[in-house]
């Protein structure tokens, strides 16, 4: 037991470099980050009345994608198996600022199904901006 106390006191004890180097990469690890910010907020994306197809929208990270496009103003198209979790999600995304969102109830794993949310979608809104896919087609 001592030996195993021996080698994880020195396999976890940071080495002299390490300790050394901390405080001059630290300061340019946090203007980096600082910087990205900056950029991320001077050239985000503006989706506002855009058309955004979202999978798997019932939960899960689906469920947030469309929260946050609906913070964005962009206009929902989602879809999912559990048409009760997607009509409570829909209702959400339209008080978080979402002007349209149409949900439909389908699996995604069958082409079909996802071929007549893309021709609905496209039917209602006459277009089609972003499609993040969270359910795979195999």
């Amino acid at each position: 037991m001592d030996w195993i106390h021996k080698y994880l006191n020195i396999a976890l004890t940071p080495p002299p470099p390490v300790l050394l180097s901390f405080p001059f990469t630290l300061p340019l690890h946090l203007v980096f980050k600082l910087l990205c910010r900056i950029k991320r907020y001077i050239f985000g994306e503006n989706v506002a009345g855009k058309v955004i197809l979202i999978t798997g929208a019932s939960s899960g990270i689906g469920e947030q994608l469309a929260y946050e496009y609906a913070r964005r103003g962009a206009r929902l198209a989602i879809i999912a198996r559990r048409e009760d979790r997607l009509k409570e999600v829909a209702k959400k995304s339209h008080q978080l600022g979402s002007p349209d969102v149409i949900v439909l109830s389908a699996d995604v794993s069958k082409v079909e199904n996802y071929q007549r949310f893309i021709s609905e979608t496209l039917r209602h809104f006459g277009q089609c901006l972003l499609v993040p896919l969270y359910s795979f087609l195999f």
